[in-house]
């Protein structure tokens, strides 16, 4: 990063939150210190979501997790994910759990391995006769940052954030301010284009959206440290809309710290592998692993 655009942006970010050590207030001037305050906000905003990018482009060695809880009617969804990239090229590690105090099940992908190595947590024990089934690589085609079950979160919200300051830029919230720990930058997606993202995901047969609740403005809060470092977001809302059923939606993004290779687990024993080598056959199992109430 460059440190000189970095110590402009915190400035800027300073400049807005207490104007009075930037634009002072001038007699007969009240618009010209308000359009520049404005000017302010909208160059913090801007170049922390280049930042909040840059991230993910330039994914480094990262441990991060990511907590997503949504609750629409019937559906109650709680899933947590973390994941470890370590190297270049990287070996990847990701782990996912179901509930708070569940099972972590976790796929390793050692550098350049043509198959995905998956341990399965106790409720999907009975998928296979071993603790881990190998399945055809989700990198077979090629490394892709965004491919990282966290990012990949973080790459489709970008996306989401970009589509809505087309279709409603004069909606979309851009603000910016210090923090005790940074800064912040809150802008907002709307819950119509976070599902077509696919990171609100309830089943199109379960979901019973009114065009207004997907039109609504989400609050979407992006966090970075005091070197403009992205540190994790939040994204927490309830949408309604009359006797619609509500949706109820917290996600939360957060860089734990730098991984290593002491965070990794060695490569499992053949022995101990369940080996999947079918297209159809790693689908099948898939929709298994991927179901919260498997059955035998």
């Amino acid at each position: 990063m460059n440190i000189t655009r970095s110590a402009r942006l915190v400035g800027t970010v300073l400049c807005v939150v207490a104007a009075a050590g930037c634009a002072q207030p001038t007699t007969g001037e009240p618009v010209a210190d308000e359009a520049a305050a404005e000017q302010a906000t909208a160059d913090a905003v801007e170049r922390g979501l280049e930042e909040f990018q840059d991230h993910f482009v330039n994914l480094g060695d990262e441990h991060a997790r990511v907590y997503n809880y949504l609750n629409y009617g019937d559906v109650k969804i709680t899933t947590e994910h973390e994941s470890f990239k370590v190297g270049e090229p990287p070996t990847v590690l990701t782990k996912r759990r179901f509930t708070g105090d569940g099972d972590w099940s976790q796929t390793l992908w050692p550098n350049a391995s043509p198959v995905d190595y998956i341990e399965l947590d106790s409720d999907h024990a009975f998928l296979a006769p071993t603790p881990w089934v190998s399945v055809p690589s989700l990198f077979t085609g090629g490394f892709d940052n965004c491919f990282v079950i966290t990012a990949w979160v973080a790459c489709h919200l970008d996306a989401a954030i970009g589509q809505t300051k087309l279709d409603m830029p004069d909606r979309q919230r851009n603000d910016a301010r210090a923090t005790d720990d940074g800064f912040e930058v809150i802008t907002g997606a709307t819950l119509g284009t976070m599902v077509d993202e696919g990171f609100i995901s309830i089943a199109e047969e379960d979901r019973e959206f009114t065009d207004r609740m997907l039109n609504t403005m989400i609050p979407v809060v992006i966090r970075f440290d005091r070197e403009m470092n992205f540190t994790g977001l939040e994204i927490r809302d309830t949408v309604t809309d009359g006797d619609a059923t509500p949706l109820e939606l917290q996600l939360e993004y957060e860089v734990i710290g730098e991984a290593t290779k002491d965070d990794l687990p060695d490569q499992p024993a053949a022995a101990d592998v369940t080996a999947i080598t079918d297209q159809a056959a790693a689908g099948q199992f898939f929709d298994k692993f991927n179901d919260r109430t498997p059955e035998n």
